[in-house]
């Protein structure tokens, strides 16, 4: 690979097989509850043309940062419509650029191999195929970590002022931008790891030269503008933050009953097919032969653990909350990688080929097993019989407002279209649907509607626990 055509031959099969992992199949798995307040949020932004306070059915959404709905409005009024693959296109896009992102500063620091082998891991890998797939933020927050964390170490290994700037700009607007997606978790998957890499290379009289007054501004101006605007016209918002922000930290609600080592087995989940690489990744920092890459593996390897370590910390936890220190280990991995197919300096050419070797068999002796015991024994699709129910309700109630029973599926209200006002007292239900208004409900509200013997059941949903009343 030592001229530029085979090098972009390269780069193109990469970008492809990015592309493919990511878009593959978007639009075809119908939208989960999760994405569905994205897109309900992104079609009011652009019905109101107020892309300010996010709204959703009829209230204010404060509970995440605004970049899933600007991006989906944004595709959304470029398509004509807010569908299921447009809800999915940022995360899809922002996944190519995360995966491309590696690619490129990695190539950097540790070597075109080692940036080629990172950014096929990463695009390869379970936790990016499933996150580029969903319209929530995980993949935006993801995208801008790690093109914060690639470029910081890029600027201090940087051989000239202007390079050195110009990475550190690139970091100051990804750190902006990754508040946006989903603040405030960039502030503990960033900064606990660059405090640590600091305290341990002593870069201390570095810091100087990395924009910190213009750095902070230029972030200020990308993140502060949208809270401002938000806490002027809420006054509840710094409630509604302090509570989702602090309190899912705390563990007081969001799967605060998880334990400690809950992401100790999650990582090798999100890492898969390329699990096994984990542990040569996590104690590869105590061995000298790396010599000049060891500082990179260690930096990447402070990333992994630290953003681990602090998330495992907070109260609440939920697999999605560790994917942003997912690309430190495959940066790792592809570093390893790197040495077992090229260099041969940390592994011998035996261990390599017996571990590669062992590593394809497993992977395809678990796909086999998969596939004979598990993959006929999947459960129906639960979010395409809310999108069934919600279509045929919408076909029925053709034009008609329509009112939930005490609460209101996300998905439905996607697929309706409309908002759904959320009634919980079952005369007040009564007084409307003698009106003419068609009523949903759901589980045991649903029974208590069919028991009650005041309202006419027009159907139910496919799966029996779902039904719709309106008068004929």
């Amino acid at each position: 690979m030592g001229n530029k055509r085979p090098k972009g031959i390269v780069l193109a099969a990469v970008a492809a097989v990015c592309i493919l992992t990511a878009f593959g199949a978007l639009g075809d798995k119908s939208i989960g509850n999760h994405e569905a307040y994205v897109g309900v949020v992104a079609r009011g932004m652009i019905e109101s043309g107020d892309w300010v306070v996010p709204m959703f059915n009829g209230e204010a959404r404060l509970q995440k940062t605004p970049l899933s709905y600007w991006l989906v409005a944004a595709g959304a009024k470029a398509a004509g419509d807010v569908n299921d693959f447009v809800v999915r296109l940022g995360s899809a896009a922002l996944a190519v650029l995360c995966a491309l992102a590696i690619f490129y500063f990695v190539n950097d620091t540790a070597g075109f191999n080692a940036g080629m082998f990172s950014a096929l891991i990463w695009a390869c890998s379970l936790g990016y195929i499933r996150y580029s797939h969903t319209g929530r933020p995980e993949m935006g927050l993801t995208c801008f970590v790690t093109i914060c964390m690639l470029s910081f170490y890029s600027a201090v290994n940087a051989q000239s002022r202007k390079k050195q700037i110009y990475c550190m700009l690139i970091f100051w607007i990804s750190f902006g931008l990754s508040m946006l997606a989903k603040g405030p978790a960039p502030l503990l998957l960033i900064w606990p790891a660059l405090f640590f890499y600091f305290l341990v290379f002593r870069k201390w009289k570095l810091i100087r030269k990395l924009l910190p007054i213009v750095g902070v501004i230029l972030f200020l101006l990308i993140f502060l503008p949208w809270p401002i605007a938000v806490f002027q016209r809420e006054a509840g918002a710094m409630e509604v933050w302090k509570n989702e922000f602090l309190g899912r930290a705390a563990g007081e609600y969001a799967s605060g009953e998880k334990p400690f080592y809950y992401y100790f087995g999650e990582i090798f989940v999100l890492f898969v097919p390329f699990s096994a690489f984990l542990p040569l990744g996590l104690v590869a920092p105590f061995y000298r032969v790396w010599e000049e890459k060891r500082e990179t593996i260690i930096y990447h390897w402070l990333w992994f653990v630290a953003g681990i370590v602090v998330m495992s910390l907070c109260g609440g936890k939920r697999q999605h909350y560790i994917l942003p220190v997912m690309p430190a280990a495959a940066v790792l991995t592809g570093i390893i990688l790197d040495d077992m197919v090229f260099v041969r300096k940390a592994y011998t050419k035996k261990f390599a080929r017996n571990f590669i070797a062992a590593n394809i068999v497993v992977v395809i002796v678990g796909i086999v097993i998969f596939a004979l015991f598990f993959a006929e024994a999947e459960e129906p699709d639960h979010n395409y019989v809310i999108k069934e129910f919600a279509c045929k309700v919408k076909a029925s109630a053709a034009g008609r407002d329509v009112i939930g029973y005490c609460k209101a599926n996300a998905s439905f209200i996607y697929y309706f279209g409309r908002d759904v006002d959320v009634i919980s007292d079952i005369n007040d239900v009564y007084t409307r649907y003698s009106a003419g208004i068609g009523v949903t409900a759901t589980g045991d509200n649903f029974e208590q509607m069919k028991q009650d013997g005041r309202f006419e059941l027009l159907f139910e949903g496919l799966d029996n626990g779902r039904g719709f009343f309106m008068k004929e």
